[in-house]
């Protein structure tokens, strides 16, 4: 069987692979300061032509550039090949074991800078496609490259370049993204969509300066403003408390409530308890699952007033700052939500203090978890000896929305493989998910052409 022989030519390079792979993790691509962008994009596009025999070019919307190829295999079906080549900040320096552009191998991890977010993955999917086409001539299917090097600053372009290339693209019929998805080793995940999300800056500004104490009693407070507004959204102990947040929210389905075992057992909540040290959480059991991944939500990321360094000071603050994100559902479109808000802000009579400010707009994305792309991530794992879990929803946030609502193609995040600290000091791979993702990438096009 030509899977059973490319398996076993992988697991004969694969400390050749992974060389590789630690060689292009070596390349910083930080989109936050721009160093090493262009020379990792233009990496990318020189692979998918001199590599993979593809064509390709950088596609630049005022930001980084995107990386766009196409490889025609002859097939009357294409797949996007979806993923980011940016990376976020390394500081602090001084908590890393080893230098975040070192690459370097400790025990059974590759610590690196975009290891697991997602630099890692891309190349390892790249590497298992090259390996089929040397040995087999070419792939399963045609396959349409979108690296972008802009995710970590929210996609700007992304909305753009897929209107350009809306009429080329969607002839794929699925999108891919590969991604170390083993949060408990041996349990892989196929994820299907996630929350859609809007992120609101909140600014206050009642004086010049900061104003002695004294005179508080006669004058309005900019923490306590903000203070109002947060305890009109969220109860510490209720959580979100404005009816309108869940106006349009569909509740969780009975094919998402089907999953709702493989969530638990795949994404354990007591593996974040204790990546984050959470002492304590507000729901517990299966209502804690059902609310994470399928309720909307409202949150404050920032609030930031006044005086409260060593010593004190006695003041009124002159301004304050409050940051809020809302997740968003199934049927719950953002231009609303943020329209409620801003009524929502005007009735408790607060609109003439505030300076509202939107960002990171952009809605839901699900797939059919019955579907073609579904069955074929699925059956690829067990191809690869892994039984699958299937998680119809995350709940964070991420621009699937234009491959499966602008596009309207199916969507799939997955891979086998374990990493983690994704934006922190020390992020990680193991070693065995670059052989598990070339691996992967290539069986799932060949399960969704041609079954088992």
């Amino acid at each position: 069987m030509v899977l059973s022989e490319f398996y076993g030519i992988i697991d004969s390079i694969r400390d050749d692979l992974i060389d590789e792979v630690r060689e292009f993790l070596r390349m910083p691509s930080i989109s936050g300061s721009g160093e090493g962008i262009h020379e990792t994009a233009t990496f990318l596009r020189d692979f998918i032509i001199d590599e993979l025999g593809g064509t390709s070019e950088l596609r630049s919307y005022g930001g980084h550039p995107i990386v766009f190829g196409y490889l025609d295999s002859g097939s009357d079906e294409s797949m996007i090949y979806y993923n980011m080549y940016d990376v976020q900040p390394v500081e602090p320096l001084d908590k890393w074991v080893h230098p975040p552009f070192e690459a370097a191998i400790d025990g059974d991890k590759i610590i690196a800078r975009g290891a697991y977010n997602t630099k890692g993955a891309l190349l390892s999917g790249l590497l298992g496609m090259r390996t089929f086409i040397k040995n087999f001539g070419k792939l399963p299917m045609n396959v349409y490259f979108v690296l972008e090097g802009e995710e970590e600053l929210g996609s700007p372009s992304m909305p753009k370049f897929v209107e350009d290339m809306k009429e080329e693209l969607s002839k794929a019929s699925f999108e891919y993204f590969a991604f170390p998805t083993e949060a408990i080793r041996g349990k892989p995940r196929v994820i299907l969509g996630n929350k859609g999300i809007m992120f609101i800056e909140i600014r206050v500004k009642t004086s010049e300066y900061d104003v002695h104490s004294s005179m508080g009693r006669g004058l309005y407070n900019p923490a306590v403003i903000l203070s109002r507004l947060v305890s009109s959204l969220i109860d510490p102990f209720k959580g979100p408390i404005v009816d309108w947040l869940e106006e349009d929210a569909l509740e969780p389905s009975e094919s998402d409530l089907k999953y709702l075992n493989d969530i638990m057992e795949a994404s354990p909540f007591e593996v974040a308890m204790e990546l984050y040290g959470i002492k304590e959480t507000r729901l517990s059991g299966e209502d804690l699952y059902i609310n994470v991944y399928f309720k909307p939500n409202v949150n404050v990321d920032g609030f930031e007033s006044g005086y409260t360094g060593p010593g004190t000071k006695t003041i009124v603050p002159s301004n304050g700052v409050l940051r809020l994100d809302f997740r968003l559902v199934p049927n719950m479109d953002p231009d609303k939500v943020f329209q409620r808000f801003i009524d929502h802000v005007r009735e408790i009579g607060l609109d003439r203090f505030l300076e509202i400010s939107l960002s990171d707009k952009y809605p839901w994305s699900k797939s059919d978890p019955d579907g073609k792309a579904a069955n074929a991530a699925r059956e690829a794992y067990r191809m690869i000896g892994l039984k699958p879990y299937t998680i119809p929803m995350l709940p964070g946030s991420a621009p699937s929305y234009l491959f499966t609502r602008v596009l309207g193609i199916e969507s799939v995040a997955a891979g086998p493989g374990n990493g983690g600290r994704a934006h922190a000091p020390n992020e990680y791979i193991t070693v065995d998910t670059v052989p598990g993702i070339a691996k992967y990438t290539v069986t799932l096009m060949h399960l969704y052409m041609h079954g088992k």
